[in-house]
């Protein structure tokens, strides 16, 4: 077994406090996880944390009151278009770039698929991370590092790293953690129906076999499906089970699109957000469901009724057998309308639940 598999595994959320350990302390940090499992959503949440109250402008030149952000894919580009085209002026030798590096200001570079580019792409690189600087050109102080790639043993295409390159940089083995990716969703505005569905069957947020080319479940590909179905017209939700399993694969396409097809046998949601008396569903699939509706229900509703409408789901779903239906739902409507973490029934929950993480 290699060094890199002998590692600890980082979580999304332990990740993200260890790159900020590692930028802090002027070192460069590289994430090495699986093909789709968050890694670039782990470094844009970074660059908002090192940004701050800044605008995230994606620009070599940001100005004072802008943070600058760039996603630099090693495995496309050419050593050349690095280092820079020489050429000559009064017979000495220069280089020009192609504007593809920070000039000035403050900002992060963000060097993904590292393991994927060749070898000379790597040591060039290696100078880079190790000098901050690349022949004539130099990174301005304000810009920070961070890199990203695959393992050899996650059999995506990626090379084994330089050993002088490991020797440089914090590595960070990073792994998908369903509870961290349902928190970063329900804040980042995930379909509550692929909450619902990830919380029912959380085997299936991830599925990697290299020896399939066909569309895999993944954090990325759940992501991409959601923006998906937000941006589709009513008029065109019989293309779901389309998007879905060329999005995320034949069998979580399947499962995803039979979990979709409960909400039609959900009990009355306007009886349960008015407070009345409502049995609950006896299969764990439709209680996900009728939590799923409840939140799409809260979220359309109108701001003065928000309020009464999640108060009054909250107790219904507290009578559930399983206390994770309050969790995931509690999760989820904050998520879509984060005005009702200002309310009692929010101030309550967490009192009594101080332990679960919101």
């Amino acid at each position: 077994m290699s060094e890199e598999n002998k590692m600890m595994e980082a979580s999304p959320s332990k990740a993200l406090r260890l790159l900020n350990n590692v930028v802090s302390a002027g070192k460069v940090p590289m994430l090495l996880g699986g093909v789709g499992v968050g890694k670039s959503a782990i470094v844009n949440e970074f660059a908002q944390v090192l940004a701050g109250d800044r605008k995230i402008v994606e620009t070599i030149r940001p100005k004072k009151d802008e943070f600058g952000s760039l996603d630099f894919r090693a495995s496309l580009y050419e050593t050349i278009e690095l280092g820079g085209l020489p050429f000559i002026v009064n017979g000495e030798q220069k280089r020009a770039f192609l504007g593809n590096l920070p000039v000035s200001g403050e900002g992060l570079l963000f060097i993904d698929e590292f393991a994927q580019a060749t070898a000379d792409m790597q040591k060039l690189l290696g100078q880079l991370v190790h000098e901050r600087r690349l022949g004539e050109y130099v990174m301005p102080e304000g810009w920070h590092i961070v890199m990203a790639g695959n393992r050899a043993s996650d059999r995506s295409g990626a090379n084994k790293m330089l050993a002088h390159m490991t020797n440089r940089l914090a590595l960070i083995n990073f792994k998908h953690d369903v509870n961290d990716w349902l928190v970063w969703g329900s804040q980042a505005g995930v379909h509550s129906s692929i909450l619902g569905f990830i919380n029912f069957m959380p085997k299936l947020l991830w599925k990697f076999d290299a020896k399939d080319s066909n569309p895999q479940p993944s954090p990325r590909a759940w992501s991409r499906l959601s923006d998906i179905m937000k941006a589709m017209p009513e008029s065109d939700k019989d293309l779901m089970p389309f998007h879905a399993q060329s999005n995320v694969g034949i069998e979580a396409g399947l499962e995803f699109m039979n979990f979709i097809n409960l909400s039609q046998d959900i009990p009355n949601l306007a009886d349960i957000v008015d407070g009345k008396k409502v049995d609950v569903p006896e299969t764990m699939g439709l209680q996900y469901a009728t939590a799923v509706a409840l939140v799409s229900a809260i979220q359309d509703a109108d701001e003065k009724l928000k309020p009464s409408y999640f108060d009054n789901s909250l107790k219904w779903i507290d009578t559930f057998p399983s206390k994770e239906f309050a969790v995931f739902f509690m999760r989820a409507v904050v998520g879509v309308c984060p005005e009702l973490k200002n309310t009692s029934t929010y101030s309550v929950f967490i009192s009594e639940n101080d332990k679960v993480l919101i």
